[in-house]
C-alpha cells in the first residue's frame, strides 16, 4: 500500500509539473507580427455559390503557416454574413467557423474585420452610418451577434476589428461610436483584443485622435498605408489614376515623376499627378508614421499596419523597393503588419491553383 501511495504521489506530482509547464508555454496574449489579408472572398465579392468554398481553403492556410505567417486579417461584409432581416447566413457562418478552426489548427491567429456594411462603404464619404442614428444602433447590435458567434474562440487567437476604414465627418464621431461598441463587448469579454482603426480610411495621420478606454490594455490601434497612391495604385481602374500611361517608369526612392515627364502631361493628367509630384523614401515614411507611433507608445498600446500593398503596374523594381521600405520600417518599430492581399490583384498566390506562388519575390519581402 505504501508503494502504491508513493507511486500515486509521483504520478500526481508529474502531472502537476506537466500542467505547469504546458501553462507556462501557452501564450497569454494575442501575439502576432506577419500577416496577410484574405480579401475579395467574404468581402468585396458577390460570389456566394460553391466557388466560394474553393477560393480560400485549408491548403492556403497551410501554405501561409509554412511560409512564416502568423495571422490573417479576415475581411467579412454584412451582405455575406447577415441576411437582410439581420439573421445570420448559415452558409457563411459555416465557412467562417471552418476557416477559423483551420487557422487555429495551423497556429495562425485571426483578426475578424467587419469590412463593409450596408450603411457604410469605405469609398462613400456620405454613408448613412453617420447621418442616421438608427444605423449606428444597428452596428452595435450587429456586433452583439458577431461577438456571440466568435466568443467561443480563445482571446489569444481571435481578435475583433470593429469596422474597416471609417469615413466619418469628424474623428470624434467615429471615436464615440467605437467606444459604444467597445463598452458593449467589454460587458462579457474583458480580455478580448479589439482593433480600433483610425478615421479617414485608417489614415495614419488620424491615429492620434482614436479614443482609448481608460486602463484598457487589450486594444490595438490600426492604420493602413498606401502612400503615395500614384505608385501603389498606378492605373487602378477604380481611381482617377486609370487615365495615366507614363512614357517611362516611375522612380522610387526619389522623385516619382521626373520633371521632363511631368511637363509633357496633359492638363487632365497633371491634375491627377500633381499631389504626388514629390520625392519619397523611407525617411519620408518614418516622418509620416511618427505621430501615430508616438501616440501608441504614450498609451502603452500596440500599433498595427492592417493593410498595405502595391500593384505591379508601377514596375517590379520600385514596387519591391517600396514594399521593402514599409516592412523594414514596421519591423524597426515592432509594428505587426498585414499585406493587402493574398490571392488577388495585390497578392502572391493563385486562388484557383492551390499551392502556386505567383510572386515569390513579394512573399520573400514579407518574410524578412
Amino acid at each position: 500500500m505504501k508503494k502504491l501511495a508513493k507511486c500515486l504521489m509521483f504520478v500526481v506530482c508529474f502531472l502537476t509539473l506537466c500542467t505547469a509547464c504546458t501553462s507556462a508555454n501557452k501564450p497569454t496574449k494575442f501575439e502576432f507580427q506577419r500577416g496577410v489579408n484574405i480579401g475579395n472572398w467574404l468581402s468585396q465579392s458577390n460570389i456566394m455559390d460553391e466557388r466560394r468554398n474553393q477560393i480560400f481553403t485549408e491548403q492556403d492556410i497551410e501554405l501561409l503557416a509554412n511560409n512564416g505567417f502568423d495571422h490573417i486579417r479576415l475581411p467579412v461584409d454584412e451582405v455575406q454574413l447577415f441576411n437582410e432581416d439581420m439573421t445570420l447566413n448559415e452558409s457563411t457562418v459555416g465557412l467562417l467557423c471552418r476557416t477559423i478552426d483551420a487557422c487555429l489548427k495551423h497556429n495562425l491567429k485571426v483578426i475578424f474585420d467587419l469590412h463593409i456594411i450596408r450603411a457604410h462603404h469605405f469609398l462613400d464619404e456620405h454613408a448613412a452610418l453617420w447621418s442616421n442614428p438608427a444605423e449606428q444602433d444597428k452596428l452595435v447590435e450587429m456586433w452583439k451577434v458577431i461577438q456571440n458567434l466568435l466568443r467561443q474562440y480563445p482571446v489569444t487567437d481571435v481578435a475583433y476589428e470593429l469596422l474597416n476604414e471609417a469615413v466619418a465627418p469628424t474623428d470624434e464621431e467615429w471615436a464615440n461610436l467605437m467606444l459604444r461598441i467597445v463598452k458593449m463587448i467589454r460587458q462579457t469579454e474583458k480580455d478580448r483584443v479589439i482593433v480600433l482603426g483610425a478615421n479617414m480610411q485608417n489614415n495614419v495621420a488620424h491615429v492620434k485622435n482614436i479614443k482609448v478606454p481608460e486602463g484598457d490594455q487589450n486594444i490595438i490601434l490600426s492604420f493602413h498605408f498606401y502612400e503615395p497612391l500614384l505608385l501603389t495604385h498606378y492605373q487602378a481602374s477604380w481611381t482617377p489614376l486609370r487615365i495615366l500611361n507614363f512614357e517611362s517608369p516611375m522612380q522610387y526612392p526619389g522623385q516619382l515623376i521626373p520633371d521632363e515627364v511631368y511637363n509633357k502631361l496633359t492638363d487632365e493628367e497633371k491634375a491627377v499627378v500633381e499631389p504626388y509630384h514629390h520625392s519619397y523614401d523611407q525617411e519620408w515614411m518614418r516622418q509620416t508614421w511618427s505621430e501615430a507611433i508616438a501616440y501608441a507608445k504614450s498609451k502603452g498600446l500596440k500599433l498595427y499596419l492592417g493593410e498595405f500593398g502595391c500593384m505591379a503596374n508601377c514596375g517590379e523594381n520600385i514596387r519591391l523597393a517600396w514594399l521593402k521600405d514599409v516592412v523594414d520600417l514596421a519591423l524597426q518599430n515592432h509594428i505587426p503588419y498585414s499585406l493587402w492581399e493574398y490571392n488577388a490583384q495585390f497578392g502572391f498566390a493563385n486562388r484557383w491553383k492551390k499551392g502556386e506562388i505567383t510572386d515569390q519575390a513579394l512573399m520573400d519581402v514579407l518574410r524578412r
